[in-house]
């Protein structure tokens, strides 16, 4: 669970970088993104189509994404209030604010 009260004390100026479970990632954010961002690599594993337990397919990773970091920032925290949230349900809730979600693509780590 994400808490966003935690998120709130660790924020770094006016926003926080932090991993899919709402722990604080050493990642540098690019100054150019917005309020709600996912930071993104391209997929290098292989990458299959799976039902009932058979391989269907190959998937393209040149359309896949793999998110590395989520970046909010203060307003944002700030409008959510102190709560816990499931990654799902921040990405709703962050929406429900009228904030869209902002992808930057950086480096592999």
């Amino acid at each position: 669970m994400i808490s966003t009260e935690r998120l709130i004390e660790r924020l770094d100026g006016h926003r926080v970088v932090f991993d899919k479970s709402g722990a604080p990632v050493d990642l540098e954010a690019p100054d150019d993104v917005g309020p709600a961002t996912f930071l993104v690599t391209g997929v290098t594993d292989a990458l299959k189509l799976v039902a009932d337990g058979m391989v269907e397919g190959s998937v393209d990773r040149s359309r896949m994404w793999a998110v590395e970091a989520i970046i909010l920032d203060r307003v944002v925290l700030e409008r959510l209030g102190p709560r816990r949230l499931s990654l799902e349900d921040l990405l709703i809730e962050v929406r429900q604010l009228g904030f869209a979600w902002q992808i930057s693509q950086i480096s592999a780590p």
